[in-house]
């Protein structure tokens, strides 16, 4: 296990006496380069603009620009010699990028200006250029470095600061890392980070996989070990024109531990610092250890960790759940803990339920699929009172069933993945693993049979009673009502409609 010490990132000291270092990693230095292309009207369809951007053996590169004039459907293209990446901003992409482009490996990049004819001048002025640096020495705790590679597409780099962000389940899937990575800076997150170069120079993401941070949307806090959290989002990808949970597919569910479990197991993900091998330097690695300590709004663990790590998520390895954001390394060839930000952290949960920029947003729910027309030729029906939140409490969401069969039992059960599947003479709304809510009766008029029956399920009280680490801010669960009909002669049960629900905050 090896934290990073550098003494120039030392931020404050554990309250187990050990020295606890943040562990950002900044990796670049800039260089002024101004080039002005001046306003060029085009008369037809071209590259109006073209000029090269070196500097020599930079392992990569960030053109920084203090004008972009992109009227129209006109295009800044930036491309990479080395690797053929392309990067292409239009108006509104290069205001979200802050007139910057994605970080793109070599040391020579080609801008061009695509102009559309007819709709004024066009014109860039590139201001100065953000260039990699070779990678730090650091000291190791103990003998070995437990970190291998991984793949886990929920985790990201973050540049320029050289932190560790991750994708979690908030409604617009937002990102967190510590909050002392916001004062060198977030501006880009990137996915799918290649391996470094056989010196150990780190290298940059394809610009589709890389993400411009929304400053708006930025929300943190750095006071010390147990109060280093950031919470932000990122605008959708220019070139795809996919948000970083739609191009990944998953996000961290969020867990909030209440007491130490000395026998759990930790896992930390992240970009971290390695000179052995070289080529892992600042790629994803991920590494297993004991949880350590609790309190003071601290998670600490003995997980191996490096520069790079700050903002990783500290993992609980038997639910997969975050329970924590890795900000500090503290520990020696003694031994002694990292720490982290404990997601249950107050002010930590009060940026959650209030989400800003483009992670905005309010709890939803909708009908989708069809009911099944039951023995009295009625077509039962599914609606909520109200769009769920998390913080709403019982009663806050009621899911309700009408128009069913007086007097008989049923069920609501839920789960995460829709579906359209022939099942007892109707259609199956869900599958894969649902949960089961307790039977109920219909109740309605009395004997003989009608469609005066309903039933509901407190939706508001579920998430408020925490029996379900699903249910959390941003997940979208669908659910159905099962009932009995007896008089049905295809089969005796009764299926509504299903119901698509997503939480807010």
């Amino acid at each position: 296990m090896r934290p990073l010490s550098f003494p120039s990132l030392l931020l404050s000291t554990a309250s187990a006496a050990s020295v606890a270092f943040a562990q950002e990693a900044p990796p670049s230095y800039e260089v002024a380069r101004s080039v002005d292309s001046g306003a060029v009207l085009a008369v037809d369809s071209t590259v109006a603009v073209s000029f090269p951007v070196e500097v020599p053996g930079a392992p990569w590169m960030q053109l920084v620009f203090s004008r972009v004039d992109l009227p129209g459907h006109s295009l800044l293209r930036i491309t990479s010699p080395r690797d053929g990446s392309v990067h292409q901003l239009d108006a509104r992409t290069a205001a979200q990028w802050g007139n910057r482009s994605a970080y793109m490996n070599g040391d020579l990049l080609v801008v061009e200006v695509l102009a559309e004819p007819g709709t004024g001048p066009v014109r860039v002025a590139l201001e100065r250029v953000v260039v990699g640096l070779p990678p730090p020495q650091a000291t190791t705790c103990g003998t070995t470095d437990d970190r291998l590679p991984s793949s886990d597409h929920r985790i990201a780099r973050l540049m320029p600061t050289g932190c560790t962000g991750w994708l979690i389940e908030d409604c617009n899937k937002g990102f967190l890392t510590a909050g002392h990575c916001v004062g060198p800076g977030i501006a880009t997150a990137m996915f799918r980070v290649p391996l470094s170069t056989a010196n150990g120079t780190a290298q940059m993401s394809a610009p589709e996989d890389q993400y411009p941070v929304d400053p708006a949307s930025i929300q943190f806090q750095n006071i010390n070990v147990g109060a280093d959290w950031c919470y932000f989002g990122c605008f959708a990808n220019s070139n795809t024109g996919l948000t970083p949970y739609q191009r990944e597919g998953a996000a961290f569910a969020l867990q909030t531990v209440t007491a130490l479990d000395p026998g759990a197991i930790l896992r930390v993900t992240g970009h971290g610092f390695d000179a052995s091998p070289a080529e892992w330097n600042y790629v994803q690695q991920t590494a297993t250890g004991p949880w350590s300590g609790f309190g003071g709004g601290a998670v600490d663990h003995q997980v191996d960790t490096q520069g790079g790590n700050s903002g990783s998520p500290v993992i609980l390895e038997s639910t997969g759940a975050a329970i924590a954001v890795h900000s500090h390394g503290g520990c020696t060839a003694l031994g002694d803990a990292n720490h982290g930000t404990w997601i249950g952290q107050a002010a930590l949960q009060q940026a959650l339920a209030n989400p800003r920029g483009v992670l905005a947003c309010s709890g939803s729910w909708s009908a989708y699929c069809t009911a099944k027309v039951n023995s009295q030729g009625c077509t039962p029906s599914v609606a909520a009172s109200a769009n769920p939140s998390f913080a709403g409490g019982a009663g806050s969401c009621v899911v309700t069933a009408t128009q069913v069969i007086n007097n008989q039992n049923g069920i609501f059960f839920y789960g995460l993945t829709p579906a359209a599947i022939p099942f007892q003479g109707g259609t199956l709304c869900l599958t894969g693993s649902v949960t089961r809510t307790p039977v109920q009766n219909a109740g309605g008029n009395p004997p003989p049979a009608d469609c005066s029956g309903s039933f509901t399920f407190d939706l508001g009280a579920r998430i408020a009673s925490g029996a379900d680490p699903r249910l959390v801010r941003g997940a979208t669960i669908v659910g159905q009502f099962w009932s009995r009909d007896p008089a049905s002669t295809s089969y005796p049960s009764g299926l509504t409609n299903g119901i698509r629900l997503t939480i807010g905050p």
